[in-house]
Order: C-alpha cells, then sequence, then structure tokens
C-alpha cells in the first residue's frame, strides 16, 4: 500500500525518517523509496518548487551540477579558459558580450538573466 502524506507535519517528519535512513539504513530501500515517492508527491501536490537561482553565478552553478560537469568541463563547452570561469564564478570579472552569446547558445540562459550581469 502506497504511503500518502497529508499534512505539512507528517511531510517533515517522513522527511527525518528519510535523512536517517540514508545516513544509518542506506540498505533499507524498500522504505527509503516509499518516504521518497510519498515526498515527492506531496511536494508536487502543495507546491514544494525547487527555488530557481536568481544570479548569473547560480545559474551557471545549477548547469554544472545538472550537467555533471567539473569546473574545467564547463569552461571547455564554452570555449573559455578554466581560469577565466573562475573568475567569472568568483565574481572577479566581469561577463563580456563574446561570453554572453556562449552562455545563451550552449546553455540556454536567458538574455535577461545574462544582460543584468553583463
Amino acid at each position: 500500500m502506497a504511503l500518502i502524506l497529508h499534512t505539512e507535519k507528517e511531510y517533515q517528519a517522513a522527511m527525518t525518517r528519510l535523512e536517517y535512513l540514508i545516513d544509518n539504513e542506506p540498505g533499507n530501500l524498500d522504505e527509503i523509496k516509499s518516504l521518497g515517492h510519498a515526498a515527492n508527491e506531496y511536494e508536487n501536490d502543495h507546491g514544494h518548487r525547487p527555488i530557481s537561482p536568481t544570479s548569473l553565478v547560480g545559474m551557471l552553478e545549477r548547469e554544472m551540477v545538472a550537467r555533471r560537469l567539473k569546473k574545467q568541463d564547463m569552461a571547455a563547452l564554452l570555449g573559455i579558459a578554466n581560469s577565466r570561469l573562475s573568475e567569472v564564478l568568483n565574481g572577479k570579472r566581469a561577463i563580456n558580450l563574446d561570453l554572453a552569446k556562449r552562455l545563451y547558445q550552449k546553455l540556454g540562459i536567458s538574455a535577461e538573466l545574462i544582460l543584468e550581469y553583463a
């Protein structure tokens, strides 16, 4: 029988239990799957959504995680030096028009967001 969470209190208890299982009983896959599915359903039904990054650096970091890229892989994808990407990520270098185009074309980051940080 599928577990269904009805309240925020039940959801929080399920998340606490899920974290405990993952950390202490990773072999308990049936309960982990059941709690994970129930939590996911509750989140979908109650407006729990991941918060989108609001900065260019946040967008770049999210893309790196989503694509499972290391910094040097992201730099290669964008056709820039690893040091240049590091400077952008650390806020030590602004993006130029060339990099702005690459971010838009290669990663699909919105032009509006790019322009805010250009």
